[in-house]
């Protein structure tokens, strides 16, 4: 009887502690993965001081910056979904706080003294940086790691040459893609523009009352250029650099030569085709297309329709309006009188509605180039069937006299 109740009494133990295990291991399943092996996350202990709003840092020159991270900012950036930690981006952390040896509470906390308990109070740190140029600087490195081939494409950009003369003052990658709120560079599109205006105010200015600014920035027009269209994102290239005036044409052509897009403003195409075969626009596509880094001193699109401020050719505002075409082509032609302008058709084939005089003689010259062409040809064809006939009538000429020749009379004799 004894040894029957202790083995009832086994079976029930290794029931409940066999049911126990179960539910503990469904548990663990739910609970999903860990950051860790005690289940922290590691952001949690960067986010228990750099959550409190008045967190400042103090740089060697004296002057402050916020050190408050925004943690709903960070997680609705690019980084946030992406899982990545802060050490990610701040390689030099190598302890808490962020030095070898550990703080005590009151060297950062610097309190009232009156005991007063609230949620955050008053921290101020020691940077080791000069500056807050400096800190940027530092920080912009631990960009590589993981966008290698966006540095290797701005190396030869005119931000990095601007850094490289020693103004330290140029955009690196946080200046335009900001911080811990980093979100998408052209979500809304209207932010590429805006990001340039940081340092190109002036620009900005001319370009957002634009005909392309004013599109994209009050009517949300996406076809327009922005920034980035003309002067490229990671390989920034400006006027002053070799090749980048001749280039231009190719750039405007890229949406004008652009006849589906085009066709959609009602804007016709001929535009690029009627520059490219007047002597502008074939001299300029000839120094393009050698590449040999000399800029063409011949009108480009931006010279006749304006750089940043283009605006609709029907605008009085516009350079190549009617009444101001005068002063446009006298950029280039100093002795230009108000006749010049009248000797241009503008983008526009000449027709036979329009300017029928200069229609008819391009038919004419049309006509005549054909013919002209088309009778060499036919006079090529004709001298060349005349002399190959008198080669084979020679040729036969020949033949006939070595058998004459070889010929013994005297055989049927």
């Amino acid at each position: 009887m004894t040894r029957f109740f202790g083995l009832r009494w086994l079976v029930l133990w290794t029931l409940a502690a066999g049911s126990l295990w179960f539910l503990l291991g469904t548990a663990v399943t739910h609970a999903g993965p860990l950051t860790q092996s005690n289940g922290h996350d590691p952001r949690s202990s960067c986010m228990m001081c750099h959550a409190n709003p008045d967190l400042k840092g103090q740089f060697q020159d004296g002057s402050l910056v916020s050190l408050y991270v925004d943690e709903n900012e960070y997680q609705h950036s690019v980084h946030g979904p992406a899982g990545l930690e802060c050490v990610a981006c701040h390689t030099d952390i190598s302890g808490y706080p962020h030095h070898e040896d550990q703080l005590t509470c009151n060297e950062c906390h610097k309190g009232d003294g009156d005991g007063a308990v609230a949620e955050y109070t008053t921290m101020r740190v020691q940077l080791s940086f000069e500056n807050a140029r400096e800190m940027v600087l530092s920080i912009n490195e631990a960009c590589r790691s993981c966008h290698e081939e966006e540095f290797a494409v701005a190396g030869d950009s005119a931000h990095v040459k601007v850094l490289a003369s020693g103004n330290l003052s140029a955009p690196v990658c946080v200046d335009c893609h900001g911080g811990h709120d980093i979100p998408k560079p052209d979500e809304p599109r209207t932010r590429v523009s805006q990001t340039c205006a940081k340092c190109h105010q002036s620009v900005y200015s001319s370009y957002k009352s634009s005909v392309h600014g004013a599109a994209l920035e009050g009517e949300g027009n996406l076809d327009v250029p922005a920034c980035i269209d003309c002067h490229g994102v990671h390989s920034v290239r400006g006027p002053r650099e070799s090749g980048f005036r001749n280039d231009s044409i190719a750039i405007c052509g890229s949406c004008h030569g652009d006849k589906e897009l085009m066709a959609s403003y009602d804007i016709s195409t001929e535009v690029m085709d009627t520059y490219l075969n007047d002597f502008h626009g074939r001299t300029v596509d000839l120094f393009r297309r050698q590449q040999n880094g000399i800029s063409s001193n011949k009108a480009v699109c931006f010279d006749c329709h304006g750089i940043h401020n283009i605006q609709a050719p029907d605008d009085p505002t516009s350079t190549v309006y009617p009444e101001n075409l005068q002063h446009t082509c006298q950029q280039c032609h100093k002795d230009a009188n108000i006749r010049f302008p009248q000797a241009w058709l503008g983008h526009f084939l000449p027709t036979w509605e329009d300017t029928p005089v200069l229609y008819a003689v391009n038919t004419t010259y049309r006509i005549l180039i054909s013919m002209t062409v088309g009778g060499f040809l036919m006079y090529i064809g004709l001298d060349a069937r005349k002399r190959w006939q008198e080669r084979k009538d020679l040729v036969m000429q020949a033949l006939a006299e070595d058998e004459f020749d070889e010929y013994d009379f005297t055989e049927e004799f």
